[in-house]
């Protein structure tokens, strides 16, 4: 440790003080299995020398920093050389990667599929920690609007109109979402993409999620596999058998025109809504404590990888609060 560190971490002492929620979660799993796995991505060499690549740990937790408080790459460099919590969050690096490095790096994540692994290394730490699926599991989806540029889209139109040509820069081009697709519900329109999650119902951990365009209907995605027991899904995957034969299938009933939904449906209904209602925690905390209702990635991979963040950032928020629930039961 030199002298600047010394400092820092001195300087932090404070902040720990007054609750650092970032320091809890740093405590919760174990950050070593993820070294080899990110170090894949890196393209150095030792024996023929040169620059030493970025701390594979450090990688992650910026990731996740970058989940936890919806910024850009360039936002993420910012907070990381601005903010005590941040730096204790990565143990206080001599040096913090840039937001070229932090871009590079995930996209070789993304084309790699290093990303899988790192999802299935914490699927396989909580299950280590307690945390299986007992009772069943819940299958939903949200919109993450997108940046279609609503100024070119009004200016595209009216050229349409006038039977005219619109010719755009590579730079334009470079700023047009190449995957977002349009989307109505409720009266509603949403441009972007969609996630789909699979919480379990006993803990609230997202144990398995997808990323679609937004226009794909919710029941064309199946999360549900032979070992979640239950699964409870509402009225827009009616209709839609699951995959997983033996698993127990608790969809809402939903009412068809001419057909209205029997006593018992209803009934039917109430119950698995009072089962439902936790699984929409996930997009609750992601949206609203992480600001992570938007993006403005502008491809379908792109988008992939970010969310796989975002709900590792969920986890790890919910493991602190599971955590507490543990300890203040112990007492």
């Amino acid at each position: 440790m030199d002298f600047n560190q010394y400092v820092l971490r001195q300087r932090y002492e404070k902040v720990k003080g007054l609750g650092d929620r970032l320091a809890l979660m740093k405590e919760q799993i174990d950050w070593e299995p993820f070294r080899p796995m990110v170090s894949q991505v890196f393209h150095d060499d030792d024996e023929k020398g040169g620059r030493p690549h970025t701390d594979e740990i450090i990688v992650v937790r910026a990731m996740l920093l970058q989940a936890w408080y919806g910024l850009s790459d360039e936002g993420l460099e910012f907070c990381a050389h601005d903010r005590l919590s941040f730096q204790n969050f990565l143990d206080f690096p001599k040096s913090i990667p840039d937001f070229t490095t932090i871009w590079k790096i995930r996209e070789r994540l993304k084309d790699s599929g290093i990303d899988k692994l790192i999802w299935g290394e914490l699927q396989r730490q909580l299950d280590e920690k307690g945390y299986v699926v007992k009772t069943g599991v819940i299958q939903d989806a949200a919109f993450v609007e997108g940046d279609f540029g609503k100024k070119r889209h009004c200016k595209e139109k009216k050229a349409k109109k006038q039977g005219l040509a619109v010719e755009h820069t590579d730079k334009q081009k470079s700023h047009i979402d190449k995957d977002g697709t349009f989307a109505v519900k409720n009266g509603q329109i949403h441009y972007g993409y969609k996630i789909h999650t699979k919480p379990d119902v006993d803990y609230g951990f997202i144990r398995d999620y997808d990323v679609t365009t937004a226009s794909t209907h919710d029941n064309n995605i199946d999360l549900v596999d032979a070992s979640d027991n239950a699964a409870y899904r509402d009225k827009g995957y009616s209709g839609k058998q699951l995959n997983a034969k033996n698993v127990l299938d608790m969809t809402m009933k939903k009412a068809a025109r001419g057909r209205p939904l029997t006593e018992t449906e209803k009934e039917h209904n109430r119950n698995i809504s009072k089962i439902r209602a936790p699984g929409e925690r996930p997009f609750s905390v992601i949206k609203r404590v992480f600001n992570g209702g938007r993006t403005f990635v502008k491809k379908l991979d792109r988008f992939s990888i970010k969310e796989m963040f975002v709900c590792f950032a969920f986890n790890l928020y919910n493991l602190v609060t599971q955590e507490r629930k543990r300890l203040a039961s112990a007492l």
